[in-house]
């Protein structure tokens, strides 16, 4: 009988992997990092030093065609160490794919809410931006990014309320 379990359960397990290939050439999700210079948005007088970065990574699942949710979760250095924020956001994005003729350049849009944390506090924001990504190989390519956030307190973030990033990593599937 315990043979007969085992038998059962050894093809159900070879059927199983069967219905888990996908025929279409498409791709359903995708990780990133990144990391890149910021232009800073101030409230008041901008400083004249320190390193303007802003790092991190995130992913992309695709439910429609090009269409997909994300997670992200950076962070932002604007001057000294105490000028800089964390960042986590839940994004919409819209890869712009071509089924019939697939091109390495695949153009994308991104944007959602995103929360901002630093120096005891946080605040609710948003980010919008777009970018290409340029495959190299099948799951690897080079992602060139431009995005803005918007809504940073100057608890958080002081004397910016917002940046734009301009961003370079790899993204990978």
């Amino acid at each position: 009988m315990k043979t007969l379990v085992a038998k059962v359960a050894l093809l159900f397990l070879a059927s199983a992997s069967v219905f888990a290939q996908n025929a279409e050439p498409h791709y359903r999700g995708q990780g990133y990092v990144f990391v890149g210079p910021i232009a800073a948005i101030y409230a008041g007088p901008a400083p004249n030093s320190g390193l303007q970065i802003n790092t991190g990574a995130g992913g992309e699942v695709l439910l429609y065609r090009g269409l997909g949710v994300g997670l992200e979760a950076g962070y932002a250095r604007s001057g000294n160490v105490y000028q800089s924020v964390g960042i986590g956001s839940f994004d919409f994005c819209y890869h712009y794919i071509n089924q019939k003729h697939p091109s390495k350049v695949e153009p994308f849009a991104v944007g959602g809410p995103s929360v901002f944390f630093g120096n005891g506090g946080h605040s609710t924001g948003c980010n919008a931006g777009g970018g290409i990504n340029l495959w190299l190989t099948r799951h690897m390519a080079l992602r060139f990014e431009i995005r803005d956030h918007s809504g940073i307190s100057a608890f958080e973030f002081p004397g910016r309320i917002g940046f734009v990033a301009f961003r370079v990593g790899v993204t990978f599937r």
